[in-house]
């Protein structure tokens, strides 16, 4: 284990406050940074998200936990990052719903997935 993610992506610890465990965490983190940040993070998940997503292959997701869910929560990252990199090309777009009202559902997972609203 590299201080928070698995042996072989130490390069990613730099951005390990993007591993939020909840999707508007990760959001929040998103809004939170500047272009210049979401653009690198980007650009090395970008290069790095092939190989993270191979090295999770090899377990279920329920066996995904400590520095291998950090590691699979900046792979989710990366998803919400590309909104901000590749359609707005600004962290807090203008015409967007605001984030702070986005409140996902499946964020109270697994209870979600059995219809109990928080």
């Amino acid at each position: 284990m590299a201080d928070g993610l698995p042996d072989g992506f130490e390069d990613l610890l730099p951005f390990l406050d993007w591993a939020c465990p909840t999707e508007l965490g990760r959001n929040e983190r998103r809004w939170a940074a500047t272009m210049a940040e979401s653009q690198t993070f980007y650009d090395t998940m970008l290069a790095r998200g092939a190989a993270a997503l191979e090295y999770l292959g090899q377990f279920s997701l329920d066996e995904i936990a400590d520095e291998n869910l950090a590691l699979l929560n900046m792979c989710l990252a990366l998803a919400e990052c590309s909104a901000t990199v590749e359609m707005y090309e600004n962290p807090q777009p203008k015409y967007v719903f605001p984030i702070k009202r986005f409140v996902p559902m499946h964020d109270a997972w697994p209870l979600a997935a059995a219809g109990v609203r928080p």
